[in-house]
């Protein structure tokens, strides 16, 4: 009669644990555009961390040393803090945005009309008002030569220019076209959660 054989129940596999340095809120390096023997040093060098996680950090108080948990939570809060200051100078951007909107609408010369260039037919306040909104939500320039060309263009716009860059004045051609209004674009980017654009928004290559 053939023996019974036992079977030692085994625990259900998990998810492997986090690497210690993800703990920190550190990721490893974008691979997208990495090639193979980029992503195989990258991989050498993480599997070293991997085998030697640190047994404590320097830098609390009184020179005692900090566990691993209580650096991740000050690197989390810098982050929060971080993330704050941002949203900060994104409603910053937003509120100066309105501004020099209604500014343009609104300040001396608004009703002249532009009478040559490429942003005749639009009145001095709409062709602002249009600069603005679109500088701020429909970004380019963000490599050279552009991003020169953005600094300059949006310097002759302060002066009180009109320059003719970018599209712009035909994408504001179209957004009247439609019956849209510069204070009508703007709300309803902000309805729809668009973000005034930063330059440091940008993804470098």
């Amino acid at each position: 009669m053939p023996s019974a054989h036992t079977h030692t129940p085994q625990p259900p596999l998990g998810p492997e644990p986090r690497p210690w340095w993800e703990q920190l809120g550190l990721r490893r390096a974008g691979t997208s555009s990495a090639t193979v023997n980029e992503r195989h040093v990258e991989a050498a060098a993480l599997a070293v961390l991997a085998q030697h996680p640190p047994v404590a950090f320097e830098g609390g108080a009184d020179g005692a040393p900090l566990m691993l948990e209580a650096v991740a939570a000050s690197a989390q809060q810098a982050a929060q803090r971080a993330l704050r200051a941002q949203d900060a100078a994104a409603a910053e951007r937003a509120r100066l945005g309105w501004a020099r909107v209604e500014e343009a609408l609104t300040g001396p010369g608004a009703a002249e009309i532009v009478s040559s260039g490429r942003w005749a037919g639009f009145t001095c306040g709409d062709a602002t008002a249009w600069l603005w909104n679109l500088f701020q939500f429909e970004p380019h320039g963000f490599v050279m030569p552009g991003a020169q060309l953005r600094v300059e263009a949006l310097r002759q716009l302060e002066a009180g220019g009109l320059p003719e860059v970018f599209g712009y004045p035909e994408r504001a051609r179209e957004l009247a076209g439609t019956g849209m209004t510069p204070r009508e674009y703007r709300r309803v980017r902000e309805a729809l959660g668009a973000k005034t654009f930063s330059a440091a928004d940008v993804r470098s290559s």
